[in-house]
């Protein structure tokens, strides 16, 4: 009631054409005054200006995102100017804290703004209007602003689909996937959620974690850094595996910057959404074309299929979760060094899902053929956890192998984790068959020696 005397207040205001110049007005009451200038300034020649723009601009990233902000902040600036707008609370000097909330309300991410800005924030969950939480620093923490309601977070969230080129809605679009400025999300409708709208964001930092600084924060010491970079130089195929937020992408973005941009090789990523962005100059992104039209998609298996015919020497994709899983292991078969991540807690559970996923692209291989594939590709397999009260670590690296023998996958243990002593236990070298696809790479034989089992450096003669 209170807020539809507020409109017809200010209706009556227009209808006698009264001005709110000097009026001191209720929030809602300036927003849309705010809202009112905009459309106007929208609707004219800036709308054509504005289009134009965004026509050149294909990449929705965080440099787009600031410059639509400082153009609405300066369009906001003049709205208060020009129809003198006044907001009860934020008089005088506070007026600058009013424009920063319109600023976000119209061109930003509205009452999530202060969990964007936060580098520590690393996911934004939308429950309802009311119930929103956030993940900072690793721990779960209820948000400390809300939507003002249910239908002001309907219209948000609606702006962000619609700038996201995507729509939400009870029939066709219930679940909704985008990608909104570089950072993933995710949104339910009543339909699904019964409790409201839902929405989840997954945010990129624009600076990307390096190397070193997983090594800072001891995800990983030196020493499992050097030998994983060798690994890369050395062109195994890796697979990097963990349960959701394990930090399994922020891992492979730093250990490919470093590494592939040091051997100064060419690489192709394949992702169904951009998440790597990776630093190396010498780098083809592809990205997954989704369409009701099989002719029109293009899905991840296509493009790592794809790749094997533009000659990279590394191919990582983003995330294996279905069918292009056998693609993913043809191209480690066939001398591509390929790196990928996929959800899994134990070495084992990743193997069994990998050759699954296969046996889904290839029905009509046999389990002992794929098995065989498999065991025979991916040389590597490493596990990251989040660990409560501990936090991200590399808790285990396996060697892969297939024994023809016994034609079974072996896994053998290089390190892990030991949660009593809280440090990393090794427990094995490398073996002859991955020792020798390194030297053939090119990684010199005095490199590889000190990671060499004894069997391997007997065969060759090593003392």
């Amino acid at each position: 009631m209170e807020q539809d005397f507020k409109s017809f207040r200010r209706d009556i205001l227009k209808a006698t054409n009264k001005s709110t110049s000097g009026m001191i007005l209720e929030y809602e009451e300036a927003m849309n005054e705010v809202r009112d200038y905009l459309q106007e300034k929208m609707s004219g020649e800036l709308s054509d200006e504005i289009k134009i723009k965004e026509e050149k601009e294909i990449v929705k990233d965080k440099e787009y995102l600031r410059e639509k902000k400082a153009k609405y902040r300066n369009l906001i600036i003049e709205a208060i100017g020009v129809r003198q707008i006044r907001v009860r609370g934020y008089e005088d000097d506070k007026i600058n804290n009013f424009i920063d909330e319109m600023v976000g309300e119209f061109a930003g991410y509205s009452i999530l703004e202060d969990a964007f800005n936060d580098p520590e924030v690393s996911d934004i969950y939308v429950i309802d209007w009311e119930t929103i939480y956030i993940e900072k620093a690793g721990v779960n923490q209820k948000y400390h602003k809300t939507f003002r309601s249910p239908k002001h977070f309907e219209n948000v969230l609606k702006r962000f689909l619609d700038e996201a080129g995507k729509e939400i809605n009870l029939g066709d679009s219930k679940i909704v996937d985008f990608e909104l400025y570089q950072d993933r999300g995710a949104a339910t409708s009543p339909a699904v959620s019964p409790r409201d709208y839902s929405l989840t964001l997954r945010k990129h930092a624009e600076d990307h974690i390096t190397r070193d600084q997983l090594v800072e924060w001891e995800v990983m010491d030196e020493k499992i850094a050097n030998l994983l970079g060798m690994l890369i130089m050395g062109e195994t195929n890796l697979v990097c595996a963990g349960l959701t937020g394990s930090g399994k992408t922020t891992t492979v973005r730093a250990l490919i910057d470093y590494y592939v941009t040091k051997a100064n090789k060419r690489m192709l990523v394949c992702e169904d959404t951009q998440e790597l962005f990776p630093k190396n100059d010498h780098t083809l992104e592809l990205v997954t074309f989704k369409s009701d039209d099989e002719k029109l998609a293009v899905s991840l298996r296509d493009l790592i299929v794809t790749s094997l015919r533009l000659k990279p020497k590394y191919i990582v994709v983003g995330e294996v979760r279905g069918v292009e899983a056998e693609a993913a292991v043809e191209a480690m078969e066939t001398g591509h060094s390929t790196i990928f991540t996929i959800h899994g807690g134990t070495t084992w559970n990743v193997i069994n899902r990998i050759v699954t996923k296969y046996l889904t692209a290839m029905p009509n291989i046999g389990i002992d053929v794929v098995e065989r594939i498999v065991g025979s590709g991916i040389d590597y397999v490493f596990i990251q956890d989040h660990i409560p009260g501990i936090g991200r670590k590399i808790t285990s690296l396996n060697e892969i192998s297939y024994d023809f023998d016994k034609k079974r996958v072996v896994s053998k243990v290089i390190f892990r984790y030991d949660f009593k002593e809280e440090t990393w236990v090794w427990e094995n070298n490398l073996g002859k068959e991955k020792v020798d696809k390194m030297l053939r790479r090119g990684i010199p034989l005095d490199e590889l020696i000190p990671w060499m089992d004894d069997d391997t450096k007997q065969e060759m003669k090593i003392d």
